[in-house]
């Protein structure tokens, strides 16, 4: 994830993140399970209309140690590689519904 973050292919935050997904640019979306109830919502609705896969992972200072941060509460993947990559390797981990991918993935 930190590599995405580097080479531009990924962002974090939700300005950038909200931005990605409106703009047809996000490929995945992936939200820490202790984000907040709104902004989870929020992230579930924008990806469902827009029709962008969106993964829960773990708690945000484990997603954050993914991305090379202290803390990370969403990213959006924009490569189509790294988001396959990180798609198929999250389903290896947890499985497809256990891990909370919308029904697009």
């Amino acid at each position: 994830m930190g590599l995405a973050l580097r080479a531009r292919h990924a962002v974090a935050g939700h300005t950038g993140v909200l931005q990605s997904v409106q703009g047809g640019k996000s490929r995945l979306v992936i939200v820490a399970s202790d984000a907040g109830a709104n902004g989870l919502k929020k992230y579930r609705d924008k990806c469902t209309f827009y029709r962008v896969p969106l993964v829960t992972a773990s708690d945000r200072s484990k997603l954050g140690v993914a991305c090379g941060r202290s803390y990370t509460v969403v990213v959006s993947v924009t490569d189509d590689g790294f988001a396959r990559m990180l798609s198929e390797l999250a389903r290896e981990i947890y499985g497809g519904e256990a891990f909370g991918e919308t029904s697009s993935l």
